[in-house]
């Protein structure tokens, strides 16, 4: 009797399981208008936001504020 109570149960919950595996994960793109944007550069590098090239030559901590500034990010699936 155990035997086919854990059969039935097994049997159960790989039915259930095999109902809920047919869907898709997508990224989600998140766009956001911010007043600042601050970032670290390690080292010399250039950054191109819009239509502006930022030029840094050393190791710096960035702030961009000539905003509003629309960010886009993708956070992956």
């Amino acid at each position: 009797m155990k035997f086919s109570t854990v059969a039935i149960s097994a049997a159960a919950v790989a039915g259930a399981s095999a109902a809920y595996t047919n869907f898709t994960v997508s990224d989600v793109t998140v766009t956001e208008v911010v007043s600042a944007i601050t970032t670290y550069c390690p080292g010399p590098t250039t950054l191109v936001h819009g239509n502006k090239t930022y030029t840094v030559t050393a190791a710096t901590t960035l702030t961009i504020t000539d905003c509003p500034c629309t960010v886009t990010s993708v956070i992956p699936a």
